[in-house]
């Protein structure tokens, strides 16, 4: 027990607080990862600390106040026989029979965590969490925290699997109201995995290593993760330094050579990135987010044919996938086929209704195909606005802003913006609110002076500012007309 106060660099003490504290600073010294020996130890030293202030302040007040009554005999007298009734056996024989129990607990945990199969089979885990050891209350405590730290150190498991024990032991409630159980650090770090495994992240795959035997699963998933990790934050030379390893263990898991491409194609390094999905679709043919992933990376790099083969093979399996269609859709337009893009589109819309991206490429469509139906005549412009007809006002606008708003109607906004104060200027304040008589005004002041000495000092700047206003509004009424008989 004295080791234990010299591990943890500190006096005997009953205060949990001044433990935990001095545990949490051995921890910056004693990394786990720096210093796995050395965590070791100190980890042995806190629980051994723990365990005896727990025995000592969970038992009943009576005991407690019994043995001091006899710390206080024996520092003034030599203590007098014990009384028969004094059920200290009995008490250690319960001690020894929990401690005895929670190790078989742990022991199990440590066969089910070291034998893979085992490992990612939930039933395996409900087995376990149905001991009856879990339904003591004090025993649940003891039982936590071993597995707690058990999991510090051998955090790879599915998130199915973690999403069961933070069911059980609402290790999140607790870490957050004590965070001198693992140390500030370590439990934010644990923290941190406890909500990559049981909220949106992307979570990773066991079920590919099931029937693979003799490699080293942790290291293996650890660097899996890591590449994963790194890739997510954009550090491409640490992620693939990780992927290199985790490949140097297992070559056959889909999801490394999908995580393989990511990272070749963020780098630009593009045949590489369609040799890692091509892999990926290889390995798990079933996997539609890889074949997407491929028919993504064959279009960006304009590889159109061999971009709409992909996406026909997940539409020949599933129909009305909206992503394959949308991109099937894209690749008919760049490649001019537009009457394909044209049904693609509209299957699209039957299937996901009304969105921008569909609306946008209906409108290139249709327009192409209105202003050139006396080559093609493909369809009327009736039977085209009966099948290409946004409901609402805001429909309409929205395809006007999203798509046609070219540089000139840019400019013309930007225009009648600037210009607003100058025509201010012109018509005095009782002009503010009407910006079209404003416009009125300064076509007028044309003619508002006969002195040509004046001329040019009062009437230049509006004629100049009048003609850029009125091409402004020209322009953009052109445009949004332009757009209503097209569409609406």
């Amino acid at each position: 027990m004295n080791s234990a106060w010299k591990i943890l660099g500190i006096e005997p003490t009953d205060d949990m607080t001044v433990i935990k504290k001095a545990y949490s600073a051995k921890l910056k010294i004693h990394h786990p990862e720096d210093d796995p020996e050395g965590y070791q130890r100190l980890r042995e030293a806190f629980d051994t600390v723990k365990k005896a202030w727990k025995n000592r302040n969970l038992r009943p007040a009576e005991e407690r106040a019994y043995e001091e009554s006899v710390h206080v005999q024996m520092e003034e007298e030599p203590a007098p026989p014990l009384p028969s009734h004094f059920p200290f056996s009995e008490w250690q024989e319960t001690e020894t029979e929990s401690r005895s129990t929670i190790d078989l607990f742990m022991e199990k945990v440590e066969q089910i965590y070291e034998h893979f199969p085992s490992r990612i089979n939930k039933e395996k885990w409900l087995e376990l969490l149905n001991d009856d050891a879990l339904w003591d209350m004090e025993q649940r405590d003891y039982l936590s925290d071993e597995l707690l730290s058990f999991l510090q150190l051998n955090p790879y498991l599915p998130d199915y699997i973690w999403k069961l024990l933070e069911d059980t032991f609402q290790w999140t409630d607790m870490l957050r109201e004590d965070p001198y159980i693992l140390g500030e650090e370590e439990t934010e770090a644990f923290l941190r995995r406890l909500k990559d495994n049981t909220g949106l992240y992307p979570s990773l795959s066991y079920q590919q290593l099931l029937h693979i035997e003799d490699i080293p699963y942790d290291l293996y998933l650890m660097n899996r993760e890591r590449a994963l990790d790194e890739l997510l934050e954009n550090r491409l030379e640490e992620a693939e330094t990780y992927l290199n390893t985790a490949l140097s263990i297992f070559q056959d898991d889909s999801q490394l050579h999908t995580i393989s491409g990511m990272i070749f194609e963020r780098s630009g390094r593009f045949e590489e990135a369609a040799a890692a999905y091509e892999k990926a679709c290889a390995l798990q043919p079933e996997n539609i987010k890889n074949r997407m992933l491929l028919a993504q990376l064959l279009f960006k790099t304009g590889k159109y044919e061999e971009a709409e083969q992909a996406c026909l093979k997940i539409l020949s399996d599933h129909p009305d996938h909206p992503d394959a269609l949308s991109l099937l859709g894209r690749i008919h337009f760049e490649t001019e086929e537009w009457q394909k893009a044209r049904e693609t589109f509209m299957h699209l819309e039957s299937i996901q209704g009304k969105d921008a991206e569909t609306m946008v490429y209906l409108a290139k469509i249709n327009d192409f195909l209105i202003r050139n139906s006396f080559k093609r005549k493909p369809l009327t412009k009736k039977e085209i606005k009966k099948e290409i007809r946004p409901d609402t006002f805001k429909d309409k606008l929205r395809i006007f802003l999203y798509c046609h708003l070219k540089w000139r109607i840019f400019f013309a906004f930007i225009f009648l913006l600037v210009s607003h104060n100058k025509l201010q200027a012109l018509g005095g304040e009782e002009w503010y609110d009407h910006p079209i008589l404003k416009v009125l005004y300064a076509v007028f002041s044309l003619f508002q002076y006969i002195n040509l000495s004046l001329y040019f000092e009062y009437t230049l700047i509006p004629l100049f500012w009048a003609i850029l206003w009125i091409y402004s509004v020209i322009t953009i009424l052109r445009e949004w007309n332009r757009i209503r008989k097209m569409v609406l």
